[in-house]
């Protein structure tokens, strides 16, 4: 059985990374072509509809998502249930939005938006009807299904946007390219899914999950305020240009921090689910899960940190070259965020959304305090304030861990310094490449190429971690069987 359940978390961490990769890896590529045709304003202008549209999905879900992933058993009612209040919810807060439009153009001062957001909004409808079916895949641990809706999903919005910026649409194309994604990912969500809604809607089970998910939607509206209260605050003091550079630098700290988050989040979810009466073994499970967080994201985080400028000039162009700056301070606030997501996992996993919900309330009241330095100095002080909040926001977290599942601090420090010291050591020897009179991209790929080496030759030879040995040989598994298959027999 445990043999099993190491089995099934290893695999679907291999399809989670997988699915994230062809999902929003190619997103990535199609917002980097994006990011040469369109102008920093352009994405400013759908970074200041981003809060309102990530809020309402919160309420269309309302910790739902969570409750049906937690059930060990789940009913026809439950799945009925959950779908048609999604789908009621998600039609009342697109009205909302469509009429309320006209006043959040007016706070941030651009026409513009409100027909962008009244178009955008349809989002909600769309990702409502796919919710259930997603959740299915993920009680499965079904990653494989999962990455190749993705891959067809990501292609084909990533494609119609690059169509429309090369033909002159502008900010449209990033529009299209969000709804075409989800229209995609709903509509092969449906036609792989075995599961389709039936007539019927439950009380018992709807008072049964909003007893659990309703602490859940309360934590998922306090992050999700917490997460954009910055791009508001910019958005409205500054330019759209210059939150345009904040989002772009954003988004790239998050390709590393929220995909890693996200694929360690959705497949030790369940597992850690499965196991929530035995707490020794829970302690087990998650110190592994956090050891193979942060080995992926520490190594990743500085990496990117000591590529900055060269990375952004590359990929992106000149014009994005003020968003360095704050990418390498990001990056260094980035260093917490998978740590507190992997905390609030294992809370949750064990029945404790209310302290998910202080934590989240904590969070956002801390928040105010880079708002303050954002108003009265810069956005780099904005962002450097972020830095010391979330290092006294990860200390939290890792207390309320203790006293769920008896996993010490000191515990949790020791199993994430060694991987901290080689990560930096790395970061350190790249960075001072920088110094080299290279063209950017030859200075990039040399950079890439030696902390790689620095990465595989210390773990090798060096310090044996277990967590890199056992990614190490997924990899070489995968390799095996789909471009060796002879030898994999």
């Amino acid at each position: 059985m445990a043999e099993d359940l190491k089995s099934k978390t290893a695999k679907g961490v291999g399809w989670g990374f997988v699915e994230n990769i062809l999902g929003s890896g190619i997103t990535a590529l199609a917002n980097i072509v994006l990011a040469r045709i369109l102008s920093p304003s352009d994405f400013g202008i759908i970074s200041m509809t981003t809060i309102f549209i990530t809020l309402s999905t919160s309420l269309v879900d309302s910790g739902f998502t969570g409750a049906l992933t937690r059930k060990k058993e789940v009913s026809g009612a439950d799945l009925n249930t959950v779908f048609y209040f999604n789908l009621t919810v998600s039609c009342l807060l697109y009205l909302i939005l469509f009429f309320c439009s006209p006043f959040i153009a007016a706070f941030f001062s651009q026409d513009i938006l409100v027909p962008i957001i009244r178009i955008l909004s349809l989002s909600l409808i769309i990702n409502a009807l796919g919710i259930v079916q997603k959740v299915l895949f993920v009680r499965r641990i079904d990653f494989k299904t999962q990455a190749g809706i993705s891959l067809a999903a990501s292609v084909t919005a990533g494609g119609l946007s690059i169509a429309a910026a090369v033909m002159g649409y502008g900010v449209w194309s990033l529009v299209i390219l969000q709804l075409t994604k989800l229209v995609v990912n709903t509509i092969l969500l449906w036609v792989f899914s075995s599961w389709h809604p039936g007539f019927g809607f439950s009380r018992a089970s709807f008072r049964d999950m909003f007893s659990f998910g309703g602490r859940l939607l309360i934590t998922s509206i306090v992050s999700t305020l917490w997460n954009e209260l910055y791009s508001i605050i910019i958005g409205r003091i500054y330019s759209p240009s210059i939150l345009g550079q904040y989002s772009r630098a954003d988004k790239i700290k998050g390709m590393v921090t929220s995909n890693v988050s996200m694929v360690m989040q959705k497949v030790s979810y369940p597992v850690l689910s499965s196991i929530q009466d035995e707490g020794q073994r829970q302690i087990h499970v998650y110190s592994k899960v956090l050891k193979t967080t942060v080995l992926i994201s520490f190594t990743a985080v500085l990496g990117l940190w000591a590529v900055a400028g060269p990375f952004v000039v590359t990929v992106f162009g000149e014009q994005w070259l003020p968003a360095v700056d704050y990418l390498r301070i990001l990056c260094l606030s980035g260093l917490f965020l998978p740590l507190m997501i992997c905390s609030a996992n294992v809370i949750n996993a064990d029945g404790r959304s209310d302290i998910t919900l202080i934590l989240e309330i904590v969070k956002t009241v801390m928040a105010l305090i880079p708002v303050v330095f954002g108003i009265v100095f810069s956005v780099e002080a904005l962002l450097w304030s972020m830095v010391g909040v979330y290092a006294v926001l990860f200390i939290i977290h890792a207390v309320c861990v203790s006293k769920v599942i008896h996993y010490s601090v000191m515990s949790q420090i020791k199993d994430i310094l060694p991987v901290l010291a080689v990560s930096a050591v790395m970061a350190f020897i790249v960075n001072l490449l920088n110094f080299l009179d290279l063209r950017p991209w030859v200075l990039l790929l040399l950079q890439l190429f030696c902390g790689g080496l620095i990465i595989v030759f210390t773990y090798e030879l060096v310090y044996k971690n277990a967590e890199y040995r056992d990614i190490r040989n997924e990899i070489v598994k995968l390799f095996r069987k789909y471009l060796c298959p002879e030898k994999s027999r």
